[in-house]
């Protein structure tokens, strides 16, 4: 409370509580009107690399939560940047996958609701089934390994 006017300034409390790697909703804590969430997560502790695929970086997501009646829906844009390593010529790029997902739970008004797995599940959906660093790579070279898009070698012609 700020003592000169009486007013209180205290934020209300988030929705989202800052746990470390969890994204969790209390539905008691969303007003009638929806709340407007953003929030910054560290991927190394939610098992999303592949061989091919690393998440080396955190990734935003912005959501809306609202709750109608025994529903909370969550409408989430997920942006989660990766390093990829090309199926032809296995050089290193980076891309993202950029994702609108809207989420829908059954609640009552004491729940609090984790959306982690859901958030984690829509980028693993996103990934590049061969990720390819562009169009036109050349790959390897069959015989002798050198990347053709760096230079050619003497077995092109083979």
């Amino acid at each position: 409370m700020n003592g000169d006017r009486g007013i209180d300034v205290r934020e209300a409390p988030p929705a989202f509580p800052r746990e470390e790697h969890r994204m969790k909703i209390q539905v008691s804590r969303v007003p009638e009107e929806g709340r407007r969430e953003r929030a910054t997560y560290d991927p190394a502790a939610l098992d999303m690399d592949r061989d091919d695929i690393h998440l080396a970086e955190p990734f935003e997501v912005d959501a809306f939560v609202t709750k109608i009646d025994e529903e909370l829906v969550v409408a989430a844009d997920i942006r989660c940047p990766l390093r990829l390593s090309c199926a032809r010529c296995l050089e290193e790029f980076a891309s993202a996958v950029q994702a609108n997902a809207i989420f829908n739970y059954q609640v009552r008004p004491a729940d609090v609701v984790d959306i982690t797995d859901d958030i984690r599940q829509e980028i693993i959906l996103g990934y590049p089934a061969i990720p390819i660093c562009r169009p036109d790579c050349r790959g390897l070279c069959r015989v002798c390994g050198q990347n053709l898009n760096i230079a050619a070698c003497s077995h092109q012609g083979e």
